[in-house]
């Protein structure tokens, strides 16, 4: 048995239960233990599996449960440490913009001055674009408090969206739009609403981040696909009708490289 193997018969592991009787799931619980990288992504299942179960016993069905997910709470807690330098360096542009005035009247010389300027609002974006992905970093390996409603379709999720500002109008790609949403939340980002798909398939778990490219302004991303690791969670991006979208994972760059 194999990794991915062993990942696909554990994706239905139940514990406490007389799975851990099946030879079948023994022999992959065999792998765990000797895999590390298996038994990290063992354990952000169950952890993952934990949460969402906890969800379910937490409250008795009501008979308005449709009315209860959609008035779900929506408030997302925020990482100490998601502060950044982004004032810092937009204050350094006006800084070298009021330099590149004051060159402007002094001397001819205006290609040098432009491209200064034009240096460091490129390494403002830059900078912002690696905040928000730490960001979204450390909400996709946060188990406690993982999603804020799950359970609907995708008519219902994209109301709940809609209803608690968030981006309903995403267009996934098709190989993850047929895996389908398990659950989706509002995560609180600068001020901003950033909308998070949870996404499960085949033993595997990622989130897709949608936010509106206005809200990372000079964000440029090229042609080619390019990937990210932050804090170990592998992600990748990319702009599609006005927005930006953050595909992140706990898992190499070839595992994410097969969802999409």
């Amino acid at each position: 048995m194999n990794r991915e193997e062993a990942q696909f018969i554990l994706g239905a592991y139940r514990p406490n239960s007389e799975d851990a009787h099946d030879p079948q799931f023994q022999e992959a619980l065999a792998l765990v233990r000797r895999d590390p990288e298996l038994a990290r992504w063992f354990a952000e299942q169950q952890a993952l599996d934990r949460a969402f179960s906890a969800k379910i016993r937490g409250r008795p069905v009501p008979s308005d449960l449709a009315a209860q997910l959609l008035l779900a709470r929506t408030t997302a807690r925020r990482a100490a440490w998601w502060r950044n330098p982004r004032w810092l360096a937009a204050a350094a542009c006006l800084a070298l913009l009021f330099i590149a005035a004051g060159s402007l009247l002094r001397s001819p010389a205006k290609t040098t001055t432009v491209a200064s300027a034009t240096t460091a609002t490129s390494t403002a974006n830059v900078a912002d674009f690696a905040a928000f992905r730490g960001a979204m970093a450390a909400t996709a390996s946060d188990m406690s408090d993982h999603v804020d409603v799950m359970g609907l379709d995708e008519a219902g999720y994209r109301k709940w969206l809609t209803e608690n500002q968030g981006t309903a109008d995403f267009v996934l790609p098709a190989s993850l739009a047929a895996k389908g949403i398990a659950a989706c939340k509002i995560v609180g980002w600068q001020g901003h609403h950033v909308t998070m798909l949870c996404i499960k398939s085949g033993g595997r778990h990622v989130d897709v981040f949608v936010v509106n490219a206005s809200e990372l302004p000079g964000v440029t991303l090229g042609a080619a696909t390019e990937f990210f690791v932050d804090a170990g969670i592998t992600s990748t991006a990319w702009r599609r009708d006005g927005k930006i979208y953050l595909l992140a994972g706990a898992m190499p760059k070839s595992d994410l490289q097969q969802l999409l």
